[in-house]
């Protein structure tokens, strides 16, 4: 049996297609009785809209996608919690992809949801991801795009971040002002833009406080073979606290930590995190907290105003973060 059209609920219930059509639509001039006789129809006979003929009536799916790098991220669900939350009270849907942190694949998505006709876009980019070519046929489109946590800052988009310098910059001010002057940092994919302003937040709190380091003593996840050189370092170099830039590389290092009796003890940690995996470590990690959450909400409702405004001025919002002092240092 195929699945039934607005001319089949019309014929069933004895009204004009257009009638339907409205009703469903909770067009103002149907009465409510009505509605009500064409929604139950609706959910009986299992109606769904033809999303492509609502776009060519109405110029709008209704859909919004959401491309992310990878699922087991830390903060991807509330992330996706703040994106849908917004989406839903503004009448938008989501649809999910994931790039499996490939650009191929991530070019792969971006022209599935040009077929989609979304009516818009947000995105954190794969990890060999090293320019935004391949989105620009969305502007062309017309279709609104909103970059967010990994990013590459282009003046043809809006992106929303936290600020990942200061973030750093504040974690490492805090370890040496509990007199850590030796200071291993650990950080993220070498080429993302996330890391390279983290690194950066990390140096120059250094520098302006005139703690002395080298090269050696950064740690990059894309220079890592398994844990060896992290444990190589900890053994060899006397660190007294570590940096760490992520949830992710928090889990990797605690069990080196462990493994090598440093941890409580030998070394602080601070991470930037969004707050949940410290307080699930003993002791509990002190971080600066970001929200996923936040993020998501800022994002959607970013990309909702340009839907809605028809306007497409390119805001880098930054989404503020907070020290959270716990038991780590």
């Amino acid at each position: 049996m195929k699945r039934p059209g607005i001319k089949d609920l019309a014929k069933m219930l004895s009204l004009n297609p257009s009638t339907v059509s409205r009703a469903l639509s909770d067009h103002p001039d149907i009465k409510q009785e009505t509605k009500e006789r064409v929604r139950a129809a609706a959910r009986e006979f299992n109606y769904q809209p033809n999303l492509h003929a609502r776009f060519f009536r109405k110029k709008t799916s209704g859909l919004i996608a959401l491309i992310l790098p990878e699922f087991n991220m830390f903060f991807v669900p509330g992330l996706m919690d703040g994106i849908n939350e917004s989406l839903v009270n503004s009448g938008f849907s989501l649809i999910v992809f994931f790039s499996d942190n490939q650009i191929e694949r991530e070019k792969e998505i971006v022209n599935h949801c040009l077929s989609w006709v979304v009516d818009g876009v947000l995105i954190s980019l794969a990890e060999n991801t090293n320019t935004v070519d391949h989105l620009k046929s969305f502007k062309s489109a017309g279709i609104p795009l909103v970059m967010l946590d990994r990013v590459i800052f282009s003046p043809d988009f809006s992106s929303v971040t936290i600020n990942d310098e200061h973030a750093a910059y504040e974690a490492t001010k805090y370890l040496i002002s509990n007199d850590k002057k030796n200071i291993l940092g650990i950080f993220g994919n070498s080429n993302l833009e996330i890391t390279k302003q983290r690194v950066h937040g990390f140096k120059s709190c250094l520098d302006n406080y005139n703690v002395p380091y080298s090269d050696y003593d950064l740690i990059f996840k894309d220079a890592l073979s398994g844990n060896k050189n992290i444990e190589s370092k900890l053994r060899n170099t006397p660190y007294n606290a570590i940096f760490i830039m992520s949830d992710e590389l928090l889990m990797d290092t605690y069990p080196v930590l462990l493994k090598n009796r440093q941890y409580p003890g030998q070394v602080s940690i601070v991470s930037i995190s969004d707050g949940k995996i410290p307080y699930q470590l003993y002791p509990k990690i002190t971080h600066i907290r970001h929200s996923g959450y936040e993020i998501g909400v800022t994002a959607a409702n970013t990309l909702i105003q340009n839907i809605k405004n028809d306007t497409y001025e390119e805001q880098n919002i930054k989404v503020s973060t907070a020290l959270v002092e716990l038991e780590s240092v």
